[in-house]
């Protein structure tokens, strides 16, 4: 069975019709047979996970399991959580899928009495806002020993990581980044191996053309039930399947506009919170 964990449908508002035709087409190109549609928050996940199923051809067996990953209202922009199930829950849990509304602290306690399964994604690469909570890699180690999956392998780096080999002969400080960006795509995992209910993988991929980064779990998705008891009981992350790059520099175009995009979103997600809250503040000490 082939996962993608962690996957961002990144819908246009408008005539999405294409690109819902292009994530199926990809799905098929690589043989997915399950994967988590994992929208952030601020990008409405409800909707974007819908009109995915909506668009399914009839001929598609890979299961598509509903996720959103969720951000925390914790410094530095936030840290994200990826929340998922086997149906269609985001009615069920409103609050959870509030921007900035809770604390890390505060979403995990959340999670650990919901009916909903949760990882951390991409804990270990570089620029996540995790890294501002823990510093050290034994701050980082013990704390991912506390939570019950992360992410043990994200797709992002692979992009970047490639365009570097391309410059062989790069200044010492951009060898020294790209050394870092093979760290961050190939993390040392047994320095955090420890009692985990799953370990995932996921492309992180917010374009079609993105996906192929993947994990070969044993067995066979026959039934969406069976599909999603392997994905949360895996913890072999040794076989894994790579994405091509053909044409890097228009992917990075699209990635560099994409992430710019998102973090615009955030920020104003973020201030518009912070605002909310001073606002509520003002309101009850007016009413004392």
């Amino acid at each position: 069975m082939r996962a993608d964990y962690h996957i961002h449908p990144n819908l246009p508002r408008r005539h999405p019709e294409q690109r819902l035709t292009a994530f199926w087409s990809a799905i098929e190109k690589h043989r997915l047979d399950a994967v988590i549609c994992a929208e952030h928050s601020f990008k409405d996940a409800a909707s974007a996970y819908r009109k995915v199923m909506a668009a399914k051809p009839k001929q598609m067996h890979c299961h598509v399991f509903p996720g959103a990953e969720l951000v925390t209202s914790d410094p530095h922009g936030g840290v994200d959580v990826i929340a998922f199930a086997e149906e269609d829950w985001y009615d069920a849990h409103p609050r959870l899928l509030e921007p900035f509304s809770m604390t890390l602290t505060e979403m995990l306690r959340y999670l650990q009495a919901s009916d909903l399964q949760y990882f951390i994604p991409h804990p270990l690469i570089l620029g996540t806002s995790l890294r501002w909570l823990f510093r050290t890699q034994d701050d980082m180690k013990n704390f991912l020993a506390t939570i019950p999956a992360f992410e043990a392998r994200n797709g992002s780096p692979l992009l970047l990581a490639h365009l570097c080999t391309l410059f062989p002969l790069l200044h010492p400080l951009l060898r020294r980044f790209r050394e870092k960006l093979s760290t961050s795509a190939e993390p040392q995992l047994e320095l955090y191996y420890g009692e985990h209910a799953f370990l995932a993988v996921g492309s992180d991929a917010h374009h079609p053309r993105e996906l192929g980064f993947s994990v070969e779990i044993p067995g066979k998705a026959d039934s969406r039930r069976f599909a999603f008891e392997r994905l949360t009981h895996n913890t072999d992350v040794s076989r894994l399947s790579f994405p091509s790059f053909s044409n890097p520099f228009l992917r990075l175009l699209s990635f560099a506009s994409t992430a710019f995009h998102e973090w615009g979103m955030r920020k104003r997600g973020r201030w518009e919170a912070l605002r909310e809250e001073e606002m509520l503040v003002a309101a009850e000490a007016l009413t004392e």
